[in-house]
Formats: C-alpha cells, structure tokens, sequence
C-alpha cells in the first residue's frame, strides 16, 4: 500500500511533538485530528488564536486543564435513553463544571489584549447550579451524602438504629450462652447479622444456619430473637438504594438538561488546549505564524524540519535552517550534490512547512510565505513493492505517473532522486520529460538528482532553478548548506582521491568520463569557484547577500558559518 504524504514527511511525529504539549484528553484528541485544509479563513482564525495564546505565554503565564478528568465516556453514556451514571462519573462531570467556571473567568482582565481568547471562554455556559447539585449530593470519596435527600437521611438513620438492636441482642445471646473465646463475635452472612456456635451445638440456639466455617466445626445461626429485625434491616437497605438509584437518575437528568452547553465546553476547552499545545510548539521551536500567498509565493527564511530538529537536540547537535524562494515565473527548483548531503531533508522541510502550515500548526521557520496548496505530491524514500511485484523503478513511475494525473498549478510537488532505478541515460532523460510536464502544469517543485543533464536542463530552461547541497572535499564530509543558484557535484571521484584509491585508477576513472560529463563538470566547478569568490562571513546570512541562500542541518555546534552567495 502506497504511503501517503503525511507518512513520508513524518506529520505524524510532529502531531505528537504537540501532543507532548497538551494538558488534558481533549486537548490531545484534538492535536490527533489536526489535518490539513484549504479554508483559508478557517486557517487564519486558527492563528490569529495562536498568536493571542503565544503572547499569553510571553507574558510568563500559563493555561492548563490538567484538573480535567476525560468526560468523553460519561459524555457518551448520556445520549442513551434511561441511562444514569455512577457515582464517580458525576465527580468527573464536576471536574468539567468546575473547569469551565474556571476559564470563564480566566480572560477577563486582559480582554482587550486577547478579545479572541476571551471570547471563546465568556461564552461557556453557567453551570454553577449544576455543579452545586453535584457537589451535594456525591462526596468527594464517590460515595452518595446523607444531606442529598431527607428521605435517604431518614432511611440511613433507621439502618443504624436498626443496626445496633441486632447487635445488642446477638451480644446479649452470645453472653447467655458464655461463649468462649473466638465464638464471641457477631458477623455478616448474607447480609444478615449472624453468631458463630458449634456445629454439635447447633441445636442450642433456635435460628437458621447461614453457613458453615471451611471446617465444618462452626456454623453461622441466625437466632429467630433477630429474623424479623434483620428482615427490616434488608428492607431498609433495599429503600436505600432505590433512593440512591432516584437521586443518581436526578442528577443525571439534570446533565441532560445541559448536554448541549456541555459539549460546547468541552469543544472549547480542547480547542484552547490544542491552540496552547501550538503556541507553546512555537515558543520552544521559535516557530513562525505563517502567511498565505495569493500569487503562489513559496519563501521559508531559516527553515527547519521540526521532527529533525527535535532529534538533533537531544543528541545536543545543532540544525541550521534552510532558506529558500519559489514563486511567480520560477517554480521548480533541481537539488542536485552528493548523497547524505541533506537533499532530501530539504525537499521534507519544505514539505512539513507545507502542511503544518495548511493544519494551523506554526512553521518552523523565521518567516513562512506559502501557497494554499490543494495537494502536497510527494516519490520520497524507496516504493519497492514486492507484493505487487514491482521493482523501485517501476513503483516510482507510477507514483510519478499517479501525482502527474492529480497535479494542479496550486499542488506542491516533491521529488527525490529523479531517474534513478534504470540506465543513467534514459533515466536523465525521462527526468527531464517529468519535469518539463510538471513545469508546464505550473507546479511549484522540488526535485533532487544526481543526473548532469537535469543540472543543465535546470540551468538553461526558464522558470527552473538550480541548487546545490555542498560538499566538503578537503575533510571529506557534508557540510549541508544548500546553494541556492548554483548545481551541485556528485564528488564522487574526488572523494574516492582523498581516500587513497590509487593514482592511476582516478586517472583512468576521469578519461572514462564522457565528455559532457567532463564539460558538466567544469562548469559546475566554475560557477562554485565564483560564489566562493563571494563568501560573506557573518554568523547569519548578509543582508547583502542573494535572498536565494539557503541552510541545512549541521551534524555539530557550530559558533559560525558561511552564507554562500550565488552569482548573479
């Protein structure tokens, strides 16, 4: 089964980052559901909630449901007629009550600096009196409160009066009888008060037996002195619980009475869970609220990969953001460099910018200037499916073939390793004929390759843009910053000359190259020759500096590095 996009860019895992940040069950089914859109309205409500929740958070305060227990079940158990719910139900539903009686008033002193906010918690429902039946009627060990109806008072008080005359005559029986020690005790069988005597004394006690020890040596009696007292005692308790089952039908029908503003809390309280969980997402990740193009503008300024970046922190290693621009006449752009140089962490980045973007989700990013795309078309990763006996090739170009047929001049298109799989010729050139479709439906793309032709068909075709992901020859390592202008090398023999392969052979290796391999080559060594002519040291991009620049993630700390201006 093919994976979707959101499975390839990891969306899940960011979902969860966020999940980590909520306070309560709502709030995290919340952040489960969160999907991408194309309401455009609907997204820029959702953040403009982020941004009054974030500046909250700036302010040193806070917003938890942590109190809250999950009303999902008990919730759930109203709709069905005749239903009542159990004691401990109703002290979770209180936890609602009392919880929405909270946020009502949480906003209130800073309604002008957070009218979104404030409105979303000035209009839960009034509960109090709800709340206060609850609270008087179940105590807070679950147990249901002599004070919840006089007629329970008054039944309870008899069960105790009741009670204490059963005992009073078992102890004054078991004191006739001088009964020796460990027989001198009342106890419970079938929940009637009974004395122990011994089985070939049974006969001395008129009752009923209610029982015998494991040993057979005892039995329990029921003397006839307390038959009729322990049957009022069973009515008693028989009164008790239908009063208890009217009070618990009360209260639940008072619940019912409000289920409606129930759920409308509930709703609120996991949609402010859920906007906190994302302004704190923003705080920790210095995330951007994202603004929506209308002319297909794509620009991330220092943009990472969530997910990654999260990772990378806990190994204590720092990323560096990726800066790039599409949009308008130039809306492809060709990643070419070496493996494990972070190409296909760019192509992700800008896919998950995409659709956290489009879920109301901050991107992590400096600034985010998007589409609203209608699809995010993604060939990332190893399709091989030997179930359907497909080969890596063969599952690509049906992927390639599905995205063609769904692509829209609103769809962002993410390709990793074009034409690989098959002859190096027929694959460049199939590559190219994909892109040229992809380009004349007006895509926005990203596309990664090895291949020099695609570097060339990037270089010379209008619209198709270059980019490069360095390599560092001398110590032989990526550095994974992405030039933005230029193409990339493979590197490949270069690196094998570092490692020692002998002279001879990289010689041989060279002369075996075609030439317009050799000439591709050149030129590429060219024009990085010329941006290295114009390297900026600063710790941040130059201002000065071509806005197409971009940075990938650096596997260490790293107190500085280089913007790599392209030449223009």
């Amino acid at each position: 089964m093919s994976r979707t996009a959101q499975d390839v860019l990891e969306f899940d895992k960011l979902r969860e980052l966020l999940r980590l940040r909520t306070t309560c069950a709502p709030g995290r089914r919340a952040v489960s559901a969160l999907e991408p859109g194309t309401q455009r309205a609907a997204l820029e409500s959702a953040f403009a909630l982020i941004r009054e929740a974030r500046e909250w958070l700036r302010a040193g305060r806070e917003l938890g449901f942590g109190a809250l227990a999950d009303p999902q079940g008990w919730l759930e158990k109203l709709e069905g007629p005749g239903m009542v719910l159990e004691p401990g139900e109703f002290l979770d539903a209180a936890s609602l009550l009392e919880t929405s009686g909270w946020l009502r008033q949480q906003f209130r002193e800073d309604a002008a600096k957070s009218p979104l906010l404030t409105a979303r918690a000035t209009g839960l429902a009034d509960f109090r009196d709800t709340h206060a039946a609850i609270r008087w009627c179940i105590l807070p060990n679950g147990e249901i409160s002599d004070d919840a109806s006089q007629a329970l008072r008054r039944i309870r008080v008899s069960i105790t009066q009741t009670r204490d005359s059963i005992q009073r005559t078992l102890k004054q029986i078991l004191r006739s009888r001088n009964a020796e020690a460990g027989e001198d005790y009342v106890t419970l069988r079938n929940e009637r008060f009974v004395i122990p005597v011994r089985a070939e004394q049974r006969r001395s006690v008129p009752g009923v037996v209610h029982g015998a020890s494991g040993t057979g040596q005892t039995v329990f009696m029921e003397p006839f002195e307390t038959v009729e007292t322990n049957n009022q005692l069973v009515q008693l308790a028989e009164d008790e619980a239908a009063e208890i089952a009217r009070i618990l039908r009360e209260l639940t029908e008072k619940l019912q009475g409000v289920r409606g503003p129930l759920l409308a809390a509930v709703e609120t309280i996991e949609e402010l869970d859920s906007v906190f969980a994302r302004a704190r997402f923003a705080q920790e990740f210095d995330a951007a609220i994202p603004e929506f193009s209308d002319w297909s503008e794509l620009r991330l300024v220092e943009a990472r990969h969530p997910v990654l970046e999260d990772k990378l922190r806990k190994e204590n290693r720092a990323i560096v953001p990726m800066t790039l621009s599409l949009g308008g006449e130039e809306r492809v752009l060709v990643i070419s460099g070496p493996n494990t140089g972070g190409k296909t962490v760019a192509l992700k980045t800008t896919g998950m910018a995409a659709l956290a973007a489009q879920s109301g989700i901050p991107v992590a990013a400096q600034r985010a200037v998007l589409p609203i795309f209608d699809r995010v078309l993604v060939d990332i990763g190893d399709e091989q499916s030997i179930a359907a006996d497909l080969s890596t090739f063969s599952a690509h170009m049906l992927n390639l073939k599905a995205m063609l047929e769904t692509a829209t001049p609103q769809s962002l298109v993410l390709v990793d390793e074009m034409g690989t799989g098959t002859a190096p010729e027929e694959g460049a050139t199939l590559a190219v004929a994909l892109l040229d479709e992809f380009r004349a439906k007006k895509c926005i793309v990203l596309a990664t390759t090895h291949h020099d032709r695609l570097k060339t068909y990037a270089s010379t075709t209008p619209g198709v843009v270059n980019a490069a992901v360095e390599f560092d020859d001398v110590n032989l390592r990526p550095t994974y910053r992405l030039m933005v202008g230029v193409p990339g090398g493979s590197s490949g023999i270069a690196i094998a000359q570092r490692l020692g392969i002998a002279t001879g052979i990289i010689e041989r290796a060279r002369s075996l190259l075609a030439p317009e391999s050799r000439e591709a080559a050149d030129l590429i060594a060219y024009l990085h020759r010329r941006s290295l002519r114009r390297i900026c040291r600063t710790p941040t991009p130059s201002s000065n500096c071509s806005k197409r620049v971009a940075f990938l993630k650096v596997p260490r700390l790293n107190p500085g590095y280089l913007a790599f201006c392209p030449p223009k």
